[in-house]
């Protein structure tokens, strides 16, 4: 080995999250692991042969037992397992040379389901192991462990007695290999916002609008304990995005012992999917279950700091469905004083919910996530709040009529046709014509694009630069219309999803639901 074990430990945590004590033992031992299996599940391990039969060695094979290829090898595919609760724990195969091990060794390994190391004791094999790899290994499609497993890892070694290696072995641990207390696992929703609806003023309240809770994308975290505070995921990107909200999160004040936060599925971050305020939420949420206090609606929004300027992302979280909000009061002395987003307006709390409508179940969603976009969010996004506002009255009148009007009653009566219609309009009035007049034209392009292809209506998630059209068939060619026109510009991604009526899902140890108050 190149490396040292430390090191390809160090590697493998850091696209599937930090191992136990107990799972780092196990991948390096170079001691029996059926032992230490024993020890750590608290039970007899037993092996389950799945295949046994003597075969030639191929050449890689032949290359490290250090025989010539076509050798008489026996070939073991076997699952150690708990005897007491017949799970499985761990997936081996073996190769031995015929020539190089002892008759009586070779007749138990052929006729019994046993350890190889207890085989080894019993024939006085004194013999050291040398471990050639340790290294990530695909989730099979179907597997045996029957549980929720998360990551594999597969490991590869050899077998050396008397100067001559006698096996060479690949072991494929599951994560977690022994299940862990208290895992706290979060998944969110994520949101199109179709727009703010009164950033004009005039009446004394600013902001409210509507969105829609979407199942996918989403955030998946995975809660544990441990010796220090990290945040570990795949993508470099999205474990520096989190690290900077759950600093926030402290800031605001959640306090709370180390924690090993494992991000397995994210929402792209500044794409107009509420990825900040699920993100935020998400996690406070699985941080709070974890230290088995009592989750509460108005804690998490206090501590996330989400919700000043539109509260669709939060109900959301909470609520899922469709989410209309009745903005904030706008004024001197009022809970906002000037036009600017979430990020920089937490002191105007969570806004007034007007209605949550459920969203049928047979329309679809199509995103259309374009590649190589300048992403709105910060001071830039300030800026804009204070150019753009006022809008004009009329728009904020017109905005109003479509959603009493027609939004909200095409989605009590499951009315397609006019639910396209009004996320069409939507588009062409008050700040949310501004939000598009900001993008370039491929974006109207894709619009155009999807709406030729059978959509009902096509209209931009908050900034963008996400497009999504609703539909209850023409996935296919809706799809490909979208994809061939961001293929024209940088490339991007298509999802299809469906609305999601409920909120996130907070489970503790795999199968206790926790509810938020």
């Amino acid at each position: 080995m190149d490396k040292s074990l430390l090191k390809l430990i160090h590697e493998i945590e850091y696209e599937t999250g930090k191992l136990s004590q107990s799972e780092r033992a196990l991948l390096v031992t170079d001691g029996s692991i059926t032992r230490l299996l024993e020890t750590y599940v608290d039970a007899p391990v037993g092996v389950r042969t799945i295949k046994q039969n003597i075969v030639t060695a191929p050449a890689d094979i032949a290359e490290i037992l250090e025989i010539n290829p076509g050798d008489m090898v026996n070939y073991r595919e076997v699952y150690l397992y708990n005897t007491c609760t017949n799970q499985a724990l761990i997936h081996a195969i073996s190769y031995a040379p015929l020539s190089h091990l002892p008759p009586r060794a070779i007749d138990r390994l052929m006729k019994e389901d046993e350890p190889i190391g207890l085989i080894m004791r019993d024939e006085s094999m004194e013999s050291r192991r040398e471990i050639i790899s340790i290294k990530n290994a695909m989730i099979p499609s179907e597997h045996v462990w029957n549980r929720t497993i998360h990551s594999c890892v597969r490991r590869s070694y050899r077998i050396i007695h008397k100067t001559h290696p006698i096996f060479y072995i690949e072991e494929t641990f599951p994560f977690p290999i022994i299940s862990e207390e208290n895992v706290i696992r979060v998944k969110t929703p994520s949101r199109i916002h179709i727009g703010l609806l009164d950033m004009n003023g005039t009446i004394g309240r600013i902001d409210g609008g509507a969105g829609i809770t979407l199942e996918q994308p989403g955030f998946e975290f995975e809660i544990t304990g441990s010796d220090t505070c990290m945040i570990t995921s795949h993508d470099p990107v999205v474990r520096s995005r989190l690290q900077s909200i759950l600093d926030g999160l402290k800031n605001n004040g959640l306090s709370f012992p180390p924690v090993h936060i494992h991000v397995k599925q994210s929402i792209p971050f500044h794409y107009g999917l509420g990825s900040g305020t699920q993100a935020a939420l998400g996690i406070a949420a699985g941080i709070i279950a974890h230290t088995d206090q009592k989750i509460r609606e108005d804690d998490l929004i206090r501590l996330s700091g989400r919700g000043g300027t539109s509260g669709i992302g939060v109900r959301s979280f909470f609520r899922g469905g469709l989410i209309v909000d009745a903005g904030h009061r706008f004024g001197h002395g009022k809970k906002k004083q000037n036009f600017a987003p979430s990020s920089i307006s937490s002191g105007a709390g969570i806004a007034p919910l007007v209605g949550r409508y459920d969203i049928p179940k047979d329309w679809s969603f199509v995103l259309a996530i374009p590649e190589g976009f300048s992403n709105i969010h910060g001071s830039i996004e300030q800026s804009i709040f204070q150019s753009c506002c006022p809008v004009r009255l009329h728009d904020v009148q017109t905005l109003s009529h479509i959603l009493v009007m027609k939004l909200i009653p095409s989605v009590i009566e499951e009315d397609l046709e006019q639910f396209g219609e009004a996320i069409n309009e939507f588009q062409n009035y008050g700040f949310k014509q501004c939000e598009i007049a900001l993008q370039p034209p491929v974006i109207l392009e894709i619009m155009d694009a999807m709406k030729n292809a059978g959509a009902a209506g096509v209209g931009m998630s908050s900034f963008g630069p996400t497009i999504y059209a609703v539909c209850d068939s023409k996935i296919s060619s809706i799809s490909s219309a979208a994809q061939n026109c961001m293929n024209e510009w940088n490339g991007g991604e298509i999802i299809c999803t469906k609305g999601s009526n409920c909120g996130a899902m907070i489970l503790k140890n795999e199968n206790e639901f926790i509810q938020v108050s």
